[in-house]
């Protein structure tokens, strides 16, 4: 199994269509929950897989600043026909109850049980400006 990550992206759904609804560089990770608590808005897990052909099971999941799981997708079986195809997914996530905007949030993908990588992304508070992409 020789998949590789072409991105990754994790972002509220609102700003990710606001920006155009595509992935491109400089796109930041961000996800948005509001000033007076509760889940957070919706947000999109985007990732594309490549280099690789044949099938192979992905799932996701998204673990807390203190490294305690948050969320887990279901597993996807992934059929990938020729070597020059490139397999684009798209998750939407909502009333996620994230707690707070403390800390550094992640997303960890797994290829067949084998973790292969991993994506931070910040939480803000709804009205914050999000930083700049550096």
């Amino acid at each position: 199994m020789g998949a590789r990550l072409q991105y990754a992206k994790v972002l509220d759904q609102y700003f990710f269509y606001r920006e155009g609804g595509r992935v491109h560089p400089g796109l930041p990770n961000r996800v948005v929950i509001p000033r007076h608590g509760g889940p957070a808005a919706a947000f999109l897990v985007l990732r594309a897989w490549s280099d690789d052909h044949g099938s192979f099971t992905e799932q996701w999941r998204i673990e807390g600043p203190d490294g305690s799981i948050v969320y887990q997708s279901v597993p996807r079986e992934i059929h990938m026909p020729t070597k020059s195809h490139t397999e684009r997914l798209r998750d939407e996530v909502s009333g996620l109850d994230l707690g707070t905007a403390d800390g550094v949030y992640r997303v960890v993908f797994s290829l067949d049980d084998y973790e292969v990588a991993r994506v931070d992304f910040p939480v803000e508070l709804d009205g914050d400006p999000p930083d700049e992409p550096s």
